[in-house]
């Protein structure tokens, strides 16, 4: 049985107890660090994670970004077209570099100051997404197609950044790393076992078999069977996913963190609707023991603090038995 757990997808919505940019978070790791801490100080969340940042690993293969102060990073230009620049960039890659370090601070610091009851997870880019990232979204879903060999080889030199870098944040201290796969969600069930399962898979040999989640966007039905033989010790799925459904496909020694809706529930609605919702939720969970209440992905920036507080109040009183 999985001890209850809360663990809102929290970061961005810290800034405003700090007083910072959203780019400061990402690029300075005592920023980040403060502003987890001043998160864990108010909500007391189970899990503490750092902010989550989609652009790290192509940050860190000298991509070019569009890096606003209080929007999420992007990707302006995906460089990879043929297997010449994949060469290229191959022979520049320095190994974990980059902003990598400053999250890998991070979650050092995480480690050694905040209490030991307190989970510390990490994030890393899924294989597929970041294929995503190097080679343009459209690009990379028509090549599995049209050109499945540099795929492969893209996929490849994927598994080796992302096993590198997971490897350093466990070596930081991190209990388990979320591997974000979302452009996963664009693949059919076959694509989706060759071009993101198998090579998670390969990660996760990579870290000598370590605690590692899987987090995919959106409507996921399709991809159900597959993430359920991936090895992940969880699965981090979103909103539009059925999890009373869900926990009757998931093997019990496999753990569903959700999936309370970001936007239409946290962003946009009152304290009282949050309640109501994350109340009626969990109710629906009732009897099912390898859950974690958590919400379905990342909380925006705007997410009021009070439907935060509203969210974990509900989830404390699940905790202590009153649901």
């Amino acid at each position: 049985m999985v001890k209850k757990m809360v663990v809102p997808l929290l970061g961005a919505p810290g800034t405003k107890l700090t007083k910072t940019t959203l780019k400061q978070n990402l690029t300075n790791a005592d920023i980040q660090f403060e502003t987890l801490y001043q998160l864990y100080k108010r909500f007391k969340p189970d899990a503490i994670i750092p902010f989550m940042d989609l652009t790290v690993e192509a940050d860190s293969l000298g991509m070019k970004l569009k890096f606003p102060e209080n929007d999420n990073p992007a990707v302006k230009i995906h460089p990879i077209k043929t297997e010449e620049e994949l060469k290229d960039m191959k022979k520049s890659y320095n190994g974990v570099d980059g902003r990598m370090n400053v999250f890998i601070d991070v979650v050092r610091k995480m480690a050694e100051e905040l209490p030991d009851k307190v989970a510390k997870y990490a994030y890393a880019i899924g294989p597929f997404t970041l294929v995503g990232e190097m080679m343009g979204v459209t690009d990379a879903s028509m090549a599995t197609v049209t050109n499945p060999e540099i795929i492969k080889k893209l996929l490849d030199f994927s598994v080796d950044i992302i096993s590198e870098y997971s490897n350093a944040l466990f070596s930081a201290g991190a209990d388990s790393v979320i591997i974000l796969e979302p452009t996963a969600m664009l693949l059919s069930p076959k694509s989706y076992i060759e071009n993101s399962l198998n090579p998670f898979k390969r990660i996760l040999k990579n870290v000598d078999n370590k605690p590692i989640i899987l987090h995919i966007c959106g409507n996921t039905n399709h991809l159900v069977q597959g993430m359920c033989e991936s090895g992940a010790v969880g699965l981090s799925l979103d909103s539009p996913m059925n999890f009373k459904e869900l926990s009757e496909k998931v093997p019990k020694d496999m753990t569903l963190i959700g999936n309370v809706d970001p936007v239409s529930i946290l962003l946009q609605g009152t304290p009282l609707e949050v309640e109501q919702y994350t109340r009626r939720f969990i109710k629906t969970m009732d009897g099912v023991h390898n859950f974690v209440l958590s919400t379905g992905c990342d909380l925006a920036l705007e997410t009021p603090l009070e439907n935060i507080e509203a969210f974990m109040k509900i989830g404390r009183e699940w905790k202590e038995n009153k649901i």
